[in-house]
């Protein structure tokens, strides 16, 4: 583990994180499509997506920790092999169903870069790890992004199911190529699967920074998915009339802020990863202060994107971050804790945002998203005065004893 990963694999693994991340995200673009080869109504074929994503919740939870258990590339293996093969199904399916449950199963086992995560992290020089745990992560946050342009492109010009050839072929080269691109990693856990399961519930119960990372990530990617879903119903309205490409303009600014990853990694190593979340919620913070004040100028809303942007990538790697400090033989399991919670405040944030977009419109969603940051950042004050406050103690502890001996 001294030695560390070398440049290449870094690079193996955020390319890797990149191609599988887009996998759930293919087939977003190219809804219409589907519901119209399909046959089915809009509703109905908005059900596909969300199978993947709650397949993918699964996976996290249930797939992601065997990485303390099992040989790390093996687990990776499978999982690319799995989600590779039914990525391809899904390009064959000839039915709504079958879709549906090829989408979910895809979506199960597409947790290749939820294992690399922490993976790298268990690789890496502690005096790097900020740095490289950033820059694998900057592969997910590309890949997000990237994915639905790249599905636009093979939908309109070599039909939907050459998006889901791409995505099946990507994964299973990348299952040949990782023996051979990244070392091996000895399982830390000796236990049995139930056991595995149940020592994530001892993780959150014992492990105060999981919880309140968990509780603050949640809370952060909540308004980003917020704004997010109901960016669009602002931008197709007045005074913008935005049409759906120059809507998409906005999203691709998001890629900016993955490239802020890996920079972020090297601060949080420099400064500490306390340093890094306190910036990243008062960014986000700033940015939905700014769209409330500026969101209806373009100048406005574009800064407001890209500080809103930087600042949950900041907060987030800062967190994952920090998790992976707290017990090194159960990386998997704490990424997976993360992983999770930040995945259902992605989901609860979709739905708040449209509640509040109902509920006052642009303003009610800004005030929305600066009262969930200001929450974050009281959770996290509350954590530093407690960890300040057993320091003191400890301290006080201490100089006790070394008294008592002096006078004896």
């Amino acid at each position: 583990m001294e030695k560390g990963l070398t440049r290449f694999q870094v690079l193996f693994m955020t390319l890797t994180c990149a191609l599988v991340t887009g996998n759930l995200y293919y087939n977003q673009p190219l809804l219409g499509i589907l519901a119209r080869e399909f046959a089915v109504s809009e509703q109905a074929i908005s059900v596909v997506p969300a199978l993947t994503l709650i397949g993918y919740a699964l996976g996290i939870l249930f797939l992601v920790p065997l990485g303390d258990m099992i040989e790390r590339r093996k687990l990776l293996q499978v999982s690319l092999l799995a989600a590779g093969s039914f990525a391809i199904g899904i390009a064959f399916s000839r039915s709504y169903y079958l879709l549906c449950a090829l989408s979910f199963a895809m979506g199960f086992f597409n947790i290749s870069g939820s294992v690399l995560i922490p993976f790298s992290a268990h690789l890496a020089r502690p005096r790097e790890r900020g740095k490289v745990v950033g820059t694998v992560l900057s592969g997910i946050l590309l890949g997000s992004l990237m994915a639905r342009t790249l599905a636009g492109v093979f939908g309109e010009h070599f039909g939907w199911q050459s998006a889901f050839i791409f995505a099946g072929s990507a994964s299973l080269i990348l299952m040949l190529v990782t023996p051979l691109a990244l070392p091996s990693s000895e399982p830390s856990f000796n236990g049995t699967y139930k056991d595995l399961l149940v020592s994530m519930k001892n993780l959150v119960r014992d492990l105060p920074v999981a919880r309140e990372a968990a509780m603050i990530g949640s809370l952060v990617f909540l308004t980003f998915s917020a704004f997010w879903t109901t960016l669009t119903f602002l931008l197709e309205g007045e005074p913008f009339n935005y049409s759906p490409q120059t809507i998409g303009f906005f999203g691709a600014l998001g890629m900016i802020g993955a490239l802020a990853a890996p920079l972020t990694g090297r601060y949080a190593d420099k400064k500490g990863a306390a340093a890094t979340i306190r910036l990243g919620i008062y960014s986000t913070m700033g940015a939905f202060l700014l769209l409330g004040i500026a969101g209806s100028q373009v100048v406005g809303l574009i800064i407001a994107v890209l500080l809103l942007d930087m600042g949950v990538q900041v907060a987030h790697i800062s967190n994952q971050s920090r998790i992976f400090e707290l017990n090194a033989e159960a990386r998997s399991r704490l990424n997976t804790i993360y992983i999770f919670s930040y995945f259902v405040g992605g989901s609860l944030g979709s739905f708040i945002g449209s509640q509040l977009w109902s509920w006052g419109r642009w303003p009610a969603v800004c005030l929305g998203g600066l009262t969930i940051c200001g929450l974050a950042m009281l959770i996290f004050r509350r954590g530093e005065k407690r960890r300040q406050e057993a320091t003191a103690a400890q301290l006080a502890k201490a100089s006790g004893q070394l008294g008592q001996e002096a006078s004896l």
